[in-house]
């Protein structure tokens, strides 16, 4: 039998005034005027001190949050107890002001788009700008905002004509948040498959944005010490590793992205996460015998049955038929399963005339896990999937 082909991949600082304990040595001339004080400053205080500072911004932080607003960021520098900010032109809600310490917390104002703007601060009849102080991105609550795979490939049987490696690959990629289905790329609804035969009118296009972040991008994630690392392939446009190593594969297992760092820091910025990316726990696959030293035969309407392990977010299963010259896929069938341990694959799945001589037919079996992870920027969620697939192959009858 023909062997698998791969598949496509805050410090506070004290002020000593001497003090000793039991006393008030010292206290007068740190808090009250001198004689020769006069009151020249603007304040209601009778005193010359300089209680009123020329407003100044140091940074801001965090400085990027979804065009929603709400996000609670911290001014550094200086200013009065008067002080306001506005981002973007519009007025901050402000949660406190601390001009001792030198930090004054606001909230984002709603933004009407993405983008970088300055933000303002005043104080005291007087204004700092910090000049593209601060980036909207837009909204994802609810959204997926990064997409891509982490699979698994376990080749079962002993019936190949060389002897198989398992092997994984990974990629994924950012996007503007939008809509996006990972069960809806292999079948209409679940419990239901689709061909790649012109005859199966099902086609599924997401209108999916991908930030472009330019060679020299770098990406890892981790699980307990197992670290993937990915590189940019800018003619794809998505971070890869397409030799993901048994010692870096951890099924049942949670990853996170512990380095995003793009070359390009006008399209995303740096960040990482949790959750990114979780992997289901490995199976077997029962019907058919895929995993025996003769490939079984299999009918059209054939059942397949997995056991094993903690049960997935669903099932996703490809179904290759070899053509009559061995040398290329004649089609290739998609279901979408609930991971409730069986499937019986549907008498119209393949819309090509069933062989009436033994064919190869390529099965692969992927349990998947969905992450819950949050881009921490526009609150978009991940649509990572982590894959355990077992692959084996039977003959048609």
């Amino acid at each position: 039998m023909r062997t698998p082909w791969p598949l496509l991949p805050s410090v506070l600082v004290g002020c000593g005034f001497g003090l000793q304990p039991n006393t008030t040595d010292g206290l007068a001339w740190a808090f009250t005027d001198t004689a020769a004080d006069a009151d020249t400053d603007a304040d209601t205080d009778a005193d010359a001190d300089a209680d009123l500072v020329e407003p100044q911004i140091d940074s801001v932080d965090p400085d990027r949050g979804s065009t929603d607003g709400g996000l609670e960021v911290t001014l550094y520098g200086q200013f009065n107890e008067d002080a306001s900010v506005r981002v973007g032109g519009v007025e901050a809600e402000i949660k406190s002001i601390q001009p001792i310490r030198g930090e004054l917390h606001f909230y984002t104002p709603e933004a009407g788009e993405a983008g970088t703007v300055n933000v303002v601060l005043d104080s005291n009849g007087e204004t700092a700008k910090l000049s593209d102080g601060f980036t909207y991105y837009a909204e994802g609550a609810g959204l997926p905002g990064m997409v891509g795979s982490l699979q698994w490939i376990d080749i079962v049987g002993d019936y190949w004509s060389d002897t198989p490696i398992d092997y994984g690959f990974a990629y994924f990629f950012p996007i503007i948040p939008a809509a996006f289905d990972w069960g809806l790329v292999f079948a209409p609804t679940i419990d239901d498959c689709s061909s790649d035969d012109p005859d199966d009118t099902y086609s599924y296009s997401p209108s999916l944005l991908p930030y472009d972040l330019g060679s020299g991008s770098r990406a890892s994630i981790d699980a307990a010490g197992k670290t993937i690392d990915f590189t940019w392939d800018n003619s794809g446009g998505q971070f890869v590793n397409d030799n993901v190593a048994a010692g870096e594969f951890a099924a049942g297992a949670t990853y996170d992205l512990t380095e995003f760092d793009p070359s390009n820091t006008d399209e995303v910025p740096s960040f990482t996460m949790t959750d990114f990316v979780r992997t289901p726990a490995s199976f077997t696959v029962n019907v058919p015998n895929i995993s025996g030293g003769t490939a079984p035969q299999v009918s059209r309407t054939m059942s397949i049955a997995w056991s094993g392990g903690a049960a997935a977010d669903g099932v996703f299963i490809t179904l290759r038929l070899m053509n009559p010259a061995g040398d290329a896929w004649q089609e290739t069938v998609s279901c979408w399963a609930a991971d409730d341990g069986e499937f019986n694959i549907p008498s119209d799945a393949f819309k090509t005339s069933w062989p009436s001589s033994p064919r190869q037919l390529d099965i692969l079996i992927s349990r998947f896990k969905l992450a819950s992870g949050t881009i921490p920027h526009d609150s978009s969620d991940s649509a990572v999937i982590g894959q355990y697939t077992v692959y084996g192959a039977a003959f048609t009858k």
